[in-house]
């Protein structure tokens, strides 16, 4: 495993959720389209794991430019609620009226992301560096509404670092890490994050030591 630094020099404005981008988080969506399957695509991420927590860092971006931008989609209930996720009456349904079969108990909604105009996208990590490359060569698109032609790549390199992916020069975090597992400065910044894949997944948060900002 190499230490890496990893650099996308960006065609058009990135559209963000708000959320950290992490390195692994970026692999695993990219295995995940090759193999359909998460525990899989999760598995095989080419980065070094300590204790569940894998090397990769942040998305650091020096932007020229943040703002919110809003675009309105239609909400499909058998596509977009994960009903596991609901909250439960005592036989066990979900607290929902919205039913997949009536198109008048759904509809348009707006969706607000960070839309933000950065020259590069980077990232810190500490890897397999040819698995690595192998992966990003065909990515054309990162981000949010990639389909709208947001976040296109002009080139990726992958290159030798000096940083593993969890904590900076001074010992800063670089991505989120849970408070029991960071070696790192204590006094940094602490929220509640997402600290491993599935990030999406409930159980996957924890009070953690994370990055200054998270634009």
């Amino acid at each position: 495993m190499d230490k890496l630094t990893i650099t996308m020099t960006l065609k058009s404005p990135l559209i963000t959720n708000g959320g950290y981008m992490t390195f692994d988080a970026l692999l695993a969506a990219l295995l995940f389209d090759q193999s359909g399957d998460f525990e899989e695509a999760h598995s095989a991420i080419p980065l070094r794991n300590t204790a569940g927590i894998w090397h990769g860092s942040a998305a650091v971006f020096a932007p020229l430019a943040s703002e919110r931008k809003s675009f309105i989609a239609n909400l499909r209930a058998d596509h977009d609620l994960d009903l596991d996720l609901l909250s439960k009456n005592t036989k066990g349904n979900a607290h929902t009226t919205i039913g997949p079969k009536r198109r008048r108990q759904f509809g348009p909604v707006a969706n607000s992301y960070t839309m933000v105009a950065a020259k590069e996208v980077a990232w810190y990590a500490e890897g397999d560096g040819d698995a690595i490359q192998r992966l990003l060569a065909p990515l054309d698109f990162i981000g949010k509404r990639r389909a709208s032609g947001f976040g296109e790549v002009a080139h990726v390199s992958v290159e030798a670092g000096d940083l593993d992916g969890l904590t900076g020069y001074f010992g800063d975090p670089l991505r989120p890490i849970p408070e029991n597992l960071f070696t790192g400065d204590r006094n940094s910044l602490r929220v509640d994050a997402a600290w491993r894949p599935a990030y999406w997944h409930p159980a996957n948060r924890a009070i953690c030591y994370v990055p200054a900002s998270d634009t």
